[in-house]
């Protein structure tokens, strides 16, 4: 699993820790976010119902985190309340470690919302307030909306990742919606073009390459300011992430847990392979064909340097890539470059993988055992039935048909003809679409709505769908069975031991010789790592996988 960004794991522990002690002696009410909503923008009590109207208390994580919350004049509000008969009271979560501390400090006071969601990387959260008595079952939930538990709730592999005991606790539905296998190696085209080279194919070629882009002046400025290969470090579990992972999947190693067999799961890092494929990072770096702040740079830095025309060759996500938003600052500085996907390339035995995938959605959805008993569960049911399909789906969607989208004569979402300011698709307007991972489906009228074919500065045909399939039938490893996989109380300590080792083999601090390798995997066992690869084999059988 390669999720998140790399922790500074003590920092966070003692943060937690403190937060959940206030929240034990503190105030009991929810922590409000930056900013919080209601229908009609006042402020209502926090649960309850009065004159046929239910307070619904919600707590999800943004579709957009640099737009902030719906203004108190958003259509959907009214609408909510009007023909639901629900008084929304939404927020949102900060994302990554942030949110995680407001889910844990609610959860301290017995404050969780009525409906909220976890993220993929944080399930261990969700089991944790299972546990905890926090969160109820959803059985009953599911015959309330047969449309959209038809839709999105009804395949039995999905729900072993929110089963506990035999019992169904959260909502989860496929990535169909947010999109899975998104990656793909990017090259400079026109740099290939350049300097007479073929797209690499193998790890010996895909080194040569890097050092072609490195070292013979491919963008012709006459500087020496490029790099072969640009990534980072955006992994909060035992690998090093997304961006690097391609390295390590060409040695048949990619993500953090082989699973080649279910009953006696182990770390990727265990095996013979592993070092090898560190080896072959330390060569790109010996070789200084890699941006040399690899081991510290943020995910926005590293977007702005392959924007700014640093990179050859990098990992990407494909709307992150060619999404016509997103594109269009490398558009900008380079109108005539030319920006493909390739596939990974093998490894010395012939295989290869761009990473790892899981089938679920990033998102799920939970109850709160505080809303089932205050009799919540029939308005739960009406909201996320309402936005399963018609109205809501395209209200929380896509806005007001006129105002933000039209449908053409074949039924297609457009903007043409509406105010740039207040297209769906325009910065202006991702405030109004926070709630939209609850619609979205991912049906070919959506994905083409979302992700629009656009020409470029030079007039060239992109069109971000494309990129997303060629990127999708790459080789990748399922990482299905792992996302029940509990955690270990201990997991800080862990994942920091990993992940600072296997940077210091790659820069040189330490030796990447047999003996430094084989102290470096008995200091696993003496975090417990056993006892987790023993548990972790436990939480699959339990879930269903491996019988």
């Amino acid at each position: 699993m390669t999720f998140g960004k790399r922790p500074w794991f003590g920092l966070l522990a003692l943060s937690l820790l403190i937060s959940l002690m206030l929240a034990a002696c503190g105030d009991n009410t929810p922590a409000p976010s930056s900013t919080q909503s209601s229908a009609g923008g006042q402020a209502t009590a926090a649960s309850g119902a009065s004159g046929g109207v239910t307070d619904l208390n919600i707590l999800i994580y943004p579709a957009s985190t640099e737009s902030g919350m719906p203004p108190a004049d958003w259509a959907g509000y009214k609408v909510i309340r009007d023909k639901l008969g629900i008084n929304l009271k939404l927020n949102l979560l900060p994302a990554g470690n942030e949110g995680d501390l407001k889910l844990s400090t609610l959860a301290a006071s017995n404050s969780l919302p009525d409906l909220m969601n976890f993220e993929a990387r944080n399930r261990g959260l969700f089991y944790q307030f299972v546990d905890q008595g926090l969160i109820a079952p959803v059985e009953s939930l599911l015959p309330m909306m047969p449309q959209r538990t038809k839709d999105r709730y009804s395949d039995p592999d999905l729900n072993k990742l929110v089963t506990v005991n035999g019992k169904l606790y959260g909502l989860q539905p496929s990535a169909d919606a947010q999109l899975y296998r998104r990656y793909g190696i990017a090259i400079r085209q026109d740099w290939l073009d350049k300097l007479g080279l073929k797209a690499p194919t193998t790890l010996d070629e895909f080194l040569n390459v890097a050092k072609a882009f490195t070292e013979k002046d491919p963008d012709g400025n006459g500087k020496n300011d490029t790099y072969g290969f640009g990534g980072y470090i955006n992994s909060d579990g035992v690998n090093l992430g997304v961006y690097l992972d391609f390295i390590f999947g060409a040695y048949g190693e990619a993500g953090t847990w082989n699973l080649s067999d279910l009953s006696k799961p182990h770390l990727n890092v265990r095996d013979p392979n592993y070092p090898k494929a560190l080896g072959f990072l330390k060569q790109l770096v010996d070789s200084k064909v890699i941006d040399p702040d690899w081991a510290t740079l943020k995910g926005d830095d590293f977007r702005s340097r392959w924007k700014q025309g640093k990179y050859g060759m990098f990992v990407e996500d494909f709307a992150a890539l060619t999404a016509e938003a997103n594109y269009k600052a490398f558009d900008t500085n380079f109108p005539n470059g030319v920006i493909k996907y390739i596939a990974p390339p093998k490894g010395p035995d012939g295989k290869n993988a761009m990473t790892t995938f899981v089938k679920a959605g990033n998102q799920f959805y939970a109850i709160s055992k505080k809303a089932v008993d205050s009799g919540k569960l029939p308005a739960i049911a009406k909201l996320l039935e309402w936005a399963n399909s018609g109205e809501g789906y395209y209200l929380l969607g896509f806005g007001k048909e006129g105002v933000n989208y039209k449908i053409d004569a074949q039924g297609n979402i457009t903007s043409e003809g509406i105010d740039p300011k207040l297209q769906y698709l325009s910065k202006d307007q991702q405030a109004n679409y926070q709630m939209k991972w609850m619609a979205y489906k991912g049906s070919q009228q959506e994905l083409r709505a979302r992700y629009s074919a656009y020409k470029t500065k030079a007039g060239r045909d992109q069109d971000t769908l494309e990129f997303y399939k060629t990127g999708f039938n790459y080789p990748y490893q399922d990482a299905t069975p792992t996302q029940v996989i509990k955690p270990p109380s201990n997991s800080a300590d862990i994942y920091r031991y990993v992940s600072e080792g296997l940077v210091q083999f790659v820069l040189g601090q330490k030796p990447l010789d047999d003996q430094d390798w084989k102290t470096f995997i008995n200091g696993l066992d003496g975090l417990g790592v056993s006892q987790w690869e023993a548990s972790a084999a436990q939480d699959m059988q339990k879930a269903g996988y491996g019988k």
